[in-house]
């Protein structure tokens, strides 16, 4: 099994909590699996289940042994969760208040 990565830009659903306070958000997915394609529907079957719309997605790529050794602290906390479980994703999301959409709300975490 091999390990992907995926960044989708997602909006939440009418019926997701945070559908009055977040715009969207970028959804950083890590799923192991046999191919891309079927990682692929996977990562977007998580985030739909979760109230999200996946809008694009923004990078998709199997993660190489020298990016796995350099991921940040939040990254590698995704990979090895995805390793327990299959799958695992955490949102930056921004607020549809007025503001600096620069400025991310993490709203999930590994």
């Amino acid at each position: 099994m091999t390990p992907y990565m995926f960044v989708i830009k997602a909006v939440p659903l009418a019926n997701n909590e945070n559908y009055d306070t977040i715009a969207g958000a970028f959804v950083h997915v890590c799923v192991v699996d046999s191919n891309i394609n079927s990682a692929e529907h996977k990562a977007l079957d998580y985030i739909s289940n979760l109230l999200w719309n996946p809008v694009k997605i923004e990078h998709a790529f199997e993660m190489s042994q020298e990016q796995i050794d350099a991921l940040d602290a939040p990254e590698a906390q995704l990979y090895q969760k995805s390793l327990h479980l299959g799958i695992a994703a955490y949102f930056v999301a921004y607020p549809k208040e007025d503001g600096n959409p620069d400025d991310p709300i993490m709203i999930g975490r590994p």
